[in-house]
């Protein structure tokens, strides 16, 4: 399922009222303009609502609405979706489907909670009421009675977001004993960029040396030419720890290291600089779910921040290639 167009509004009719017209999405988009112009609002917005998609709880007082429409171009399985907030309660919230038959509205409920939504095994219109602050679309999920609501949740679900201009994990790292559980089956951890040593981790045990190659290669078509790269415990801590009696370090911290062709040494995480580890980080986190066949909507805030120009083209150019080859 593919997001076609983005409507979107903050604080309406306040004098901070803040608004997307209609943003028109193709497969890949590259959002450009000056500083302050409104960029990240854009990226962050549809972020936002996909992790109200996920979880279905409204933890902030907001105001904002959204109106959605997925798949335009197949008539058949075109999706339209809108949500409306005030002070953190819904008030609107609205799910048609225009290949489901001769009622396409499948889906409507009011800022009381109440309202209707189709059964499938019942082939009619039942009511619910549903908490005011939170979405009827997750709350009444059920793959048997309501299994169009399945194409949201999972689209929201496969949404990754990344922010360049952050640590993109960085100051994080992970246990040795890690690599025994498949990443797979915490989908939290595969949402968060924070847990790129995981992510790393799960790619080089469950994809191999074609993850660990994919990711040198498009380092080196950025510029840095990396022969190796891997886990281990870092050396602060190893030195800590000399006396630390277990089978291969086993339950020790582990972050990345990278081998430059250039140097005889390694380079450890904490000594990695923020522009090479961002390039990496991002790498690793996208060839892992390109490579594992894990269907996902990209979305990156600030790409290229804190690289230069010719290094900022590059990954963008990379990026691009992939997703369309994907």
């Amino acid at each position: 399922m593919k997001l076609d167009i983005f409507k979107y509004v903050y604080n309406q009719g306040l004098p901070n009222e803040w608004r997307v017209e209609e943003c028109r999405l193709s497969q890949t988009n590259l959002i450009v303009g000056k500083n302050a112009s409104g960029k990240s609002r854009i990226v962050k917005a549809i972020y936002m609502l996909s992790q109200l998609l996920s979880a279905g709880d409204i933890l902030e007082t907001r105001n904002d609405e959204w109106h959605l429409f997925f798949d335009i171009d197949r008539p058949e399985q075109k999706i339209e979706y809108l949500l409306k907030i005030e002070k953190g309660l819904v008030v609107q919230e609205k799910l048609i489907m225009y290949g489901e038959g001769n009622e396409p509205l499948l889906l409507e409920r009011d800022r009381s909670g109440e309202g209707t939504i189709f059964a499938k095994e019942l082939n009619q219109k039942i009511k619910f009421q549903t908490p005011k602050a939170e979405l009827a679309v997750v709350k009444r999920r059920d793959s048997i009675q309501h299994p169009f609501l399945e194409k949201l949740y999972q689209w929201s679900n496969s949404l990754r977001f990344y922010e360049f201009g952050t640590q993109l994990g960085k100051n994080f790292m992970t246990l040795m004993s890690y690599p025994t559980i498949k990443l797979s089956d915490n989908k939290r951890e595969l949402k968060n960029y924070n847990y790129v040593v995981s992510i790393f981790q799960a790619g080089k045990q469950e994809i191999g040396d074609k993850f660990i190659q994919a990711i040198i290669s498009d380092m080196k078509e950025i510029g840095y030419n990396l022969s190796e790269i891997g886990t281990k415990i870092p050396s602060t801590i190893k030195r800590e720890f000399s006396t630390y009696n277990t089978l291969d370090g086993d339950g020790l911290p582990e972050f990345i290291y990278v081998k430059e062709e250039d140097l005889n040494f390694v380079t450890e995480q904490s000594d990695i600089s923020q522009g090479m580890f961002r390039a990496l980080s991002l790498l690793i986190q996208i060839n892992y779910s390109l490579l594992a066949s894990k269907p996902s909507c990209f979305v990156i805030d600030d790409i290229g921040e804190g690289l230069d120009y010719q290094r900022s083209s590059s990954i963008i150019k990379i990026l691009i290639k992939k997703l369309r080859q994907d």
